[in-house]
């Protein structure tokens, strides 16, 4: 399989689990953000934070935007440019 083919998987793989993770990767203190804004409405933003995920959705994200940018970006060598 072609090098580039692999790199337009991982590098969109890991764009993918890390934008879908970084939804996931926000919580209030322990408690399920909805019920804590239901409970106190607009005063519970403030204890929004990152969780323990947080870390592995920028790592993945670290990893597969570079990636997609650098294959963009050298694509034109592929095609005999313009």
């Amino acid at each position: 399989m072609n090098p580039r083919i692999l790199g337009w998987l991982f590098g969109g793989l890991c764009c993918a689990i890390g934008a879908l993770t970084m939804i996931y990767s926000w919580d209030s203190g322990g408690a399920d953000i909805a019920l804590s804004h239901g409970r106190v409405g607009w005063d519970a933003v403030g204890d929004v934070g990152p969780n323990g995920n947080f870390m592995y959705a920028v790592g993945a994200l670290l990893l597969g935007a570079p990636t997609l940018i650098y294959l963009n970006a050298t694509q034109w060598r592929n095609t005999g440019g313009y």
